[in-house]
């Protein structure tokens, strides 16, 4: 029983890393009236090298499944979503304006 344990997330993590999850971008496609362009988020950089457990943002702060939240600039303003983290504390502040461009960046 403590072998399966172990192995159940060392496989979770394999198959994220094969199915090629944690190496691509997603394009969040921008719904805010006035948003300078869509949104890239990039596992790589978040898991790869911030070094961050797919477990720090899934199930809890997003779902698994791509396009299932609703995600607005509103609620991570208000700590939610990517805002959770992009607070001015454990990373850049979402509400800082000269920011934007760090995640709003495909036109």
């Amino acid at each position: 029983m403590r072998k399966a344990l172990l192995i159940l997330p060392f496989l979770f993590v394999v198959g994220c890393g094969q199915s090629g999850v944690l190496n691509k971008d997603l394009i969040f496609k921008a719904k805010d009236k006035g948003a300078p362009g869509d949104v890239v988020f990039s596992h790589v950089y978040h898991c790869k090298v911030k070094k961050l457990h797919c477990s720090a943002c899934h199930p809890g702060v997003f779902k698994k499944k791509f396009g299932y939240d609703k995600i607005t600039m509103k609620d991570i303003w208000a700590g939610k979503y990517c805002g959770t983290c992009h607070n001015g504390q454990k990373a850049f502040s979402a509400k800082d304006k000269t920011q934007c461009t760090r995640c709003h960046s495909v036109k």
